[in-house]
């Protein structure tokens, strides 16, 4: 019984820094992609195009996140699909809905109401409102099967290697040949095809994987955290040769294969599902070993400040593009070109993601337009009551796995009474 009430009362602490990482991540993507007009060499836009794809981790890291706080917090309960989709509706749609309408009439060259209404109905169902408001839609889309993917994943929780190496088969295979007929244009594409080919990347099912693995993380979570904590190097020496990798492969298609640089920094190819799985358990480390240190108060150390950035993070995501915009358009080609381009690179992406952060901080302690980014107003986000850390628990795990070798455990998955308030309030995970 105290077992049980300790994993009902574990927090995940992990997933906050997490969150607000990924996040800026994806302002350093879109930075990166719109600051080439600085480089004036092949090498320098080769370079720059490189630390782009770098960065494209950042899609799968959030399918992941969705699906681990998805199944962290519903796995085991009674899914009440009404209450489910009214918290849902407050936190994303009604955020999706009306961020779409704000980018499309900032994109707009007419806002006659008709046009603008349509276009406005469009982009909500396609997420071309702006080119960040996709995984949106995806996650929508995985709102949508969540019940069905519990289910699932009841039926076969027992078999975590065999569904996730099929799963894992079958992202490869798909990725390879998608990669290779309908991206690189080898095959006339029309009706289902040619649809596919434009909104492939806004398609829940080409993201299987990382949702499957998101899952399963979840439902094992003290087993796996136990297993990185005591593998540690495993996972960093994983990341290092991911990343080497990556580069070299980027390199043989630009340089020896010819390759334009669209199609080598693509995020849908074979490549970037093996980069992004060991980036997934390179962050999951880190902040694991990051989580195992408490304060006094039973936290980890500046836990409310990164709790505060995560709160903070889907807003991120959805503004950011705004303010990225008016830089690129205004004060980036006006910075002294006697700075290298590599500063004047990170000095937009400061900015962009300064100024995203402190906006939408701001905002979230204005009661009703903290609704703008999905969060219901709180007088202080930061005044809550500790709950006991769950690291001490888990280093004991890993400390057992260490001197007995023996991870049969890892078969075993968390009690299903498990409970994470916290996470069902970041349900978007960005």
């Amino acid at each position: 019984m105290k077992q049980e009430q300790q994993l009902r009362r574990s927090h995940v602490y992990e997933l906050d820094p997490l969150r607000i990482c990924t996040a800026l991540g994806v302002v350093a993507v879109h930075t990166l992609s719109g600051t080439t007009f600085l480089d004036h060499t092949v090498g320098g836009v080769e370079f720059q195009n490189a630390a782009v794809i770098t960065f494209h981790f950042t899609r799968e890291v959030f399918m992941f996140l969705t699906a681990f706080a998805m199944v962290y917090v519903y796995y085991g309960k009674t899914f009440h699909v009404q209450r489910f989709w009214l918290k849902r509706s407050i936190g994303v749609l009604l955020p999706y809905c009306l961020w779409s309408a704000v980018y499309t009439w900032v994109n707009m060259s007419t806002h006659a109401p008709l046009v603008f209404t349509q276009a406005v109905l469009f982009n909500i169902v396609t997420g071309n409102a702006s080119y960040q408001l996709y995984y949106i839609l995806l996650t929508i889309q995985f709102y949508i099967i969540l019940p069905f993917f519990l289910l699932f994943l009841k039926s076969v929780a027992k078999h975590p290697w065999t569904v996730l190496s099929i799963s894992f088969a079958l992202q490869v295979v798909g990725i390879y040949i998608d990669y290779h007929t309908i991206q690189a244009g080898n095959v006339p594409l029309s009706g289902f095809w040619q649809f596919f080919a434009q909104y492939q990347d806004r398609i829940v099912f080409v993201y299987q994987f990382y949702f499957v693995l998101g899952g399963f993380v979840a439902l094992y979570w003290r087993q796996v955290r136990a297993f990185i904590l005591t593998h540690g190097y495993l996972c960093l020496c994983s990341l290092l040769v991911a990343c080497a990798a990556l580069w070299f492969h980027f390199v043989l298609q630009v340089r020896v294969y010819q390759e334009s640089l669209g199609f080598a920094t693509a995020v849908l190819q074979p490549i970037m599902i093996f980069y992004s799985l060991a980036v997934i358990f390179g962050f999951l480390y880190v902040l694991s070993r990051w989580a195992s240190h408490v304060d006094a108060e039973g936290y980890p150390r500046n836990y409310k400040l990164w709790h505060s950035l995560s709160d903070a993070s889907f807003g991120v995501y959805l503004i950011h593009v705004l303010f990225l915009t008016e830089l690129l358009k205004w004060v980036t080609p006006a910075m002294p070109t006697i700075l290298p381009v590599a500063v004047r690179v990170f000095l937009t992406w400061f900015l962009t993601a300064g100024v995203s952060v402190a906006i939408v901080m701001f905002i979230l302690r204005i009661p009703v337009l903290s609704r703008l980014f999905g969060r219901e107003y709180r007088r202080n986000t930061s005044s809550r009551r500790a709950i006991p850390p769950h690291s001490d628990t888990i280093s004991k795990d890993a400390r057992d796995s260490r001197d007995s070798k023996d991870y049969s455990q890892l078969l075993q998955p968390v009690h299903t009474s498990v409970r994470l308030e916290a996470l069902s309030k970041n349900h978007l995970d960005v």
